[in-house]
């Protein structure tokens, strides 16, 4: 299909929600006698994992130091509320000293604590991570084949913003009540995102078939038929000429296992809508849900696509939008190119990332126990870097792309289809067995400062 990852035939992208790369694969590699196999793109012998360590810490209004711990076996509700997200808190999040005290210029992680505390009564709880043993999917794949330890959420705050990059490389849109057209931070139901996606991209430059790329959506409590990418972007997908481009994630399951994929598959979980405790539990990983139905899902995806014909010819991509407010101790990369010379909400100029994310990559074209990042002083993997790896893999001039400085600079990841030949193992993922479904709508529990 293409000079760049000329063995993968199909491309699938599922972007989970709001956890940190250390909330959810922080402790992959802990175990000493069991480290990674290789670093791909930055080489070093031996291989490094940018995990955690248990002399990272945050402190307190009163200077004590907490430190990072393994979240109590079973438990799958950390944090057991959901942390702040947006821009204001981000930056407290980000920019607060270690020692401490008021936010300053240099990023250095030590504000999760003290943001947390100042809504909810055991803040100790935002410096807990899963264990492995708790999230056998996602750390079982990432041990399998490949994480980068260093992919961020492209803008330092919430979920639509982010989702917008991921589409469209930047997050310009109109406000429905004021008109205000600019770069969006934080998330409003009241913002549609203006610009191309890169699926219209492919579609302008005569990729517009169903077998070129297809959209997936999973169910949405009562709404079975809502796509968020599709309600995001209403002015460039919301035409009924994209319609044969949107199916529910059941018609994915079924071409999955008979070999009949589109090239480029982009999924959606269940949304978890959850407000402090009140709502439904998804599949998207968002806090405070139970994290075992995402384990459930992504545990399907990977089994449809690892038993399908298709298997030795797909290229399986998991991210998260953004960190959803828990914690993560890698500072933000700051060296991030603006998308247009336009500043956004809050003056904010789209210069810097937001904060680490997990990032996974399956294929058997992949060793197992891979880790990769860019080097040192480059810019970092972030999720415009799947929008210009596809582009690539296309074949769409970069002359036609039209989606802002962010993509264009974004580095590629086909370095990582690092074997001259497929591996023949099918590693198997064991799911967590999942508690009783929860109440439609759950109890308001204490914890919350009044």
């Amino acid at each position: 299909m293409s000079q760049t990852m000329p063995q993968i035939k199909h491309v699938v992208h599922l972007m989970l929600e709001n956890r940190s790369l250390d909330n959810i694969l922080g402790w992959l590699y802990a175990d000493t006698s069991n480290q990674p196999a290789v670093n791909l793109i930055d080489v070093q012998y031996p291989p490094v994992y940018n995990g955690l360590t248990a002399a990272l810490y945050n402190v307190d209004k009163n200077g004590n130091k907490h430190y990072v711990t393994v979240a109590p076996p079973g438990n799958l509700t950390v944090p057991p509320f959901d942390p702040h997200e947006v821009f204001k808190h981000v930056h407290t999040q980000c920019y607060t000293p270690l020692q401490g005290g008021a936010p300053g210029n240099t990023p250095q992680m030590g504000g999760f604590y003290l943001d947390y505390a100042s809504r909810f009564d055991s803040p100790d709880d935002i410096m807990m991570a899963f264990s492995p043993a708790d999230l056998p999917v996602l750390n079982g794949l990432a041990r399998n084949f490949a994480v980068c330890d260093k992919w961020y959420a492209s803008v330092p705050s919430q979920t639509f913003c982010n989702r917008a990059f991921a589409a469209a490389g930047n997050s310009v849109g109109r406000h429905w009540l004021t008109g205000t057209t600019q770069g969006w931070v934080d998330n409003s139901f009241m913002v549609d995102f203006t610009l191309p996606t890169h699926w219209n991209v492919l579609s302008e430059n005569g990729k517009d078939s169903p077998q070129d790329w297809m959209i997936y959506y999973s169910q949405l409590w009562w709404a079975h038929d809502y796509c968020l990418t599709r309600d995001l972007f209403k002015d460039n997908l919301g035409s009924s000429a994209f319609d044969p481009h949107f199916s529910p994630i059941q018609e994915f399951y079924n071409q999955a296992i008979t070999g009949t994929l589109p090239a480029y598959s982009f999924l959606e979980p269940d949304w978890g809508l959850m407000y402090w405790k009140l709502g439904l539990n998804g599949s998207d990983y968002h806090p405070p849900a139970n994290v075992c139905p995402g384990e459930t899902f992504v545990k399907q995806v990977y089994d449809a696509l690892s038993q399908s014909p298709a298997w030795k010819e797909t290229l399986f991509i998991i991210t998260f939008d953004e960190h959803g407010g828990t914690y993560d101790h890698v500072p933000i990369a700051l060296n991030a190119a603006p998308p247009t010379s336009d500043p956004g909400e809050y003056g904010f100029g789209f210069n810097t990332f937001g904060v680490r994310v997990p990032a996974i990559f399956v294929s058997p074209w992949i060793p197992a126990g891979s880790v990769f990042r860019m080097p040192e002083g480059q810019i970092p993997f972030d999720h415009t870097s799947v929008i210009a790896t596809v582009l690539n893999w296309f074949q769409i001039d970069r002359s036609k792309w039209n989606l802002g400085e962010r993509v264009n600079q974004a580095p590629t990841f086909e370095q990582i289809l690092h074997l001259n030949t497929p591996r023949t193992d099918v590693p198997i993922v064991t799911a967590p067995v999942c508690p009783d479904p929860e109440p439609s709508i759950m109890h308001l529990t204490p914890g919350i400062k009044k």
